[in-house]
């Protein structure tokens, strides 16, 4: 979304937003710092004042509760002199009450059947009246009373085998006063050591929840206290008073940090926690809501009891919260006078810019001429004037020198595509290159990664071999190019009477090292293929093995000496190579552009992926070489993506489509390497015409090149006065009749002969190259093989008509 142009247009309001930002942020972090200063220093004031209140206030219930112990146990010590008559046991209890006024009611509990003329039971009481404070005494006895058969722990008293002082659960007195109560008892024994009475006096509770409250850090915090059988002793709530189980209260709300506060209280811990906690905003309507609280926790321990003080923490952040609004507010105050002032001080500043900005959208639309504004100050602003007005008078210069420049770099941008276009006519262009031959099939692409490259490939067929090769000149550019133009030139020339890869190679080679003055160099692989037969021979000079990708779907390298590309070292011999290539295999060439290929991670498309593309690309059918450059081009595109081409990308495959014809008819004859022997032969080639349909022309015209054949092998292969043999062997199928001539003399292939220039005089014409010449107008094809130490010439010849 584009901004109002207010803020993309003015660098006054831009420069005011930025200051405005940077001065918010610091206030900013400034507040927010001083008020997490401040939450420290609340939440450690806090803490402070919650243990010392805690602290207070466990001490004054301990207290209270020492002190109605030591008065029930002083009194128990001599209460044998009273209990003993059951008279003086009221003035026992008189003196015990009236000696501590946190008790209010003692009672005397006699075995049963102890005073028989009172009957089976007998407890006389004291009671101290809550209002007026006079003491009254009463008899309580009754079958609840006997000690004696008490077996648990009562609400009252634990009688049985007691022979201590001991505080009871917390209870509701139901005899009389309805008030929250806890009682404290003690055994008195008779001369015999056994329990005839026990002395119980009963606290009455309120003073606890006085305590308690009073010792609240704060008003708005809650208290709570928590006798061992986790009922309220104290709660804000009083209808929670001995009627409430606190776990059972927090389990069923399903608030399983108040069940866990109240087993941590239940087994005497200490401590401060965080939690949700229930808080009674309104006692009259018991209206409570959960609010995230601070409780504080410490155990009574002498009545094993567990004070607890809660308070809310919205109510401890209440200072803080409100500073922060304050500061909010005088932030947004403080920052609406800081825009306005800077918005006007920026502006007044940066008119002179503005004028500037006017002047030189002038001189942007090409008038130099235009005057500048006057600028007084020596600051930015007048530096920037000044340079301004230097460039002014620099431009007009520039733009006339930038034609000039323009002008030829266009020129240049011209010749090269003109040399693009020389470079890549060059290269085999007509695709199907041999549309009326059914043995081979070949497409080539070359991709240069400039206007003009360095990659070459080239192929074309001589005496039914196919003459191929593929290079990749060091470098890159217009000095590549060249020497990609010379390589091919040399292959075309040297092949031209040069059969054998290694031999052509090497003569490159040499040829490239005589003039090599740039250091550059060529990878380069050369093959020959004899088309009749599938026999490939080839010589690698530092180039990538090719593929051949089988029939079957099986790929596979090429097994190539690596060697060293031409145009390093003189004298370098380069060996040929040699396979047979099977029906329908394709050779697949290319250069490091493919294998090199980087995408925008400069990975490399590498050699594993270009073999998973060649048997994908053939997994089904006979992949024509076509499809298979287009599906390796494909490949790299999408590898490559958006990354820029780095290298010349250059693709040659070959398919050998091969097919074999049986033979319907075949004859042999071997002669001696002796001239006199040729009548011979010529009725064997009659004979073979004959055969196949040939008219008398035809037959003459073939009787005269077999001839010149076998003469130049009885010639030439053996050496002057040794005896040896020359087998012709004629075969034809539906399509062609062939003539093998084989010898087993001296290497020797006539093929390499150049064409005789028939136009010249015969004084002027060289000696030799008739005969081979006179061969090749009346044969289709003359094809020379040097196998298993023999001399191997086959002549092929179409058939006029279908048919033997």
């Amino acid at each position: 979304m584009r901004l109002p142009n207010i803020f993309n247009d003015s660098v006054a309001t831009r420069t005011t937003l930025l200051v405005l930002v940077i001065v918010a942020g610091s206030i900013l972090a400034a507040g927010i710092w001083q008020t997490e200063h401040v939450r420290d220093i609340v939440g450690s004031e806090v803490h402070r004042q919650a243990s010392r209140s805690m602290e207070s206030a466990i001490k004054v219930i301990d207290n209270r509760i020492s002190n109605v112990e030591t008065a029930v146990n002083t009194a128990a010590s001599y209460a044998d002199m009273f209990a003993s008559h059951e008279m003086l046991g009221y003035t026992l209890l008189q003196r015990l009450i009236q000696s501590n006024e946190d008790i209010a009611a003692v009672t005397l509990m006699y075995r049963a059947d102890y005073f028989l003329e009172h009957g089976r039971y007998f407890a006389p009481t004291v009671v101290r009246d809550p209002v007026s404070g006079q003491l009254e005494e009463d008899e309580i006895g009754g079958p609840e009373n006997d000690f004696c058969y008490i077996e648990t722990d009562s609400n009252w008293v634990y009688t049985n085998k007691l022979d201590r002082g001991y505080w009871c659960l917390p209870y509701i007195d139901s005899m009389s006063t309805k008030r929250a109560m806890v009682s404290y008892s003690v055994p008195i024994h008779d001369a015999q050591g056994e329990t005839y009475a026990i002395l119980c006096a009963d606290v009455d509770l309120r003073w606890v929840q006085r305590i308690v409250e009073e010792a609240k850090p704060y008003d708005y915090s809650t208290v709570f206290v928590l006798s061992r059988d986790s009922q309220y002793v104290y709660n804000s709530d009083h209808a929670k008073i001995q009627s409430v189980n606190a776990i059972s209260q927090a389990k069923t709300g399903n608030n399983t940090k108040e069940a866990e506060l109240a087993l941590r209280m239940l087994r005497g811990e200490r401590g401060c926690d965080t939690m949700e906690t229930t808080v009674l905003n309104n006692i009259q309507t018991n209206q409570q809501e959960m609010t995230p609280s601070i409780v504080y926790f410490a155990p009574v321990e002498r009545v094993q009891w567990s004070v607890c003080f809660t308070i809310p923490e919205e109510k401890i952040m209440e200072v803080p919260n409100r500073m922060s609004a304050q500061m909010i507010l005088i932030l947004v105050i403080l920052l609406i006078a800081i825009s306005v002032i800077l918005y006007y001080v920026i502006r007044n500043q940066l008119h002179p810019l503005k004028e500037l900005v006017a002047s030189t959208h002038e001189i942007a639309k090409g008038n130099f001429d235009v005057s500048l504004p006057s600028v007084k100050t020596h600051d930015e602003i007048g530096r920037l004037r000044n340079s301004f007005e230097e460039m002014q008078y620099s431009l007009d210069s520039y733009v006339k020198e930038l034609q000039q420049t323009t002008a030829s770099k266009a020129s240049i941008e011209n010749e090269l595509k003109v040399a693009s276009d020389i470079q890549m006519s060059m290269l085999p262009k007509k695709y199907p290159p041999y549309p009326d031959r059914n043995d081979i099939d070949i497409y080539g692409q070359l991709t240069p990664a400039k206007a003009v490259g360095g990659d070459l490939y080239d192929f074309y067929i001589r005496d039914e071999k196919l003459f191929f090769c593929i290079g990749d000149v060091s470098g890159k550019g217009v000095p590549a190019s060249l020497v990609m133009a010379v390589t091919r030139s040399l292959f075309r020339t040297v092949s031209a009477h040069e059969s054998a890869p290694g031999r052509i190679v090497t003569s490159i080679n040499e040829t490239l090292v005589s003039s090599n003055e740039s250091n550059m160099f060529v990878t380069l692989f050369v093959g020959v293929i004899d088309l009749p037969t599938g026999r490939m021979r080839y010589a690698n000079a530092g180039h990538d093995a090719p593929l051949l990708m089988g029939r079957d779907g099986r790929v596979g390298l090429l097994p190539v000496n690596p060697n060293l590309p031409v145009g390093i070292q003189p004298d370098w011999l380069y060996m040929t190579q040699e396979t047979l290539i099977d029906p329908f295999t394709t050779i697949f060439l290319y250069t490091d552009g493919l294998t090199e290929a980087e995408n925008s991670s400069q990975a490399l498309f590498g050699e594993q992926r270009l073999m998973e593309t060649a048997r994908l690309a053939g997994a089904d059918n006979i992949l024509v070489p076509a499809r298979l450059i287009e599906c390796m081009e494909n490949a790299v595109h999408d590898f490559v993506g958006d990354a820029e081409q780095s290298d010349d990308l250059t693709m040659l495959a070959i398919q050998y489509t091969k097919k074999h014809l049986l033979a319907k008819m075949q004859r042999s004859i071997t002669l001696s390497n002796n001239v006199e022997e040729i009548p011979l032969l010529a009725s064997f080639v009659d004979e073979v015409c004959e055969a196949v349909g040939f008219d008398m022309s035809t037959t003459m015209s073939l009787n005269l090149a077999i001839e010149e054949a076998v003469v130049n092998v009885m010639n030439y292969a053996y050496p002057h006065d040794t005896k040896g043999e020359v087998t012709i062997i004629a075969k034809a199928n539906d399509e062609r009749l062939k003539f093998v001539i084989i010898d087993s003399g001296t290497p020797f292939d006539p093929t390499v002969k150049g064409e005789a220039d028939i136009t010249l005089s015969a004084e002027d014409r060289p000696i030799g190259g008739l005969g081979i010449h006179l061969v090749r107008k009346i044969m289709d094809s003359i094809n020379y093989e040097r196998i298993d130490g023999k001399n191997v010439l086959t002549l092929r010849k179409k058939l006029q008509a279908k048919g033997i």
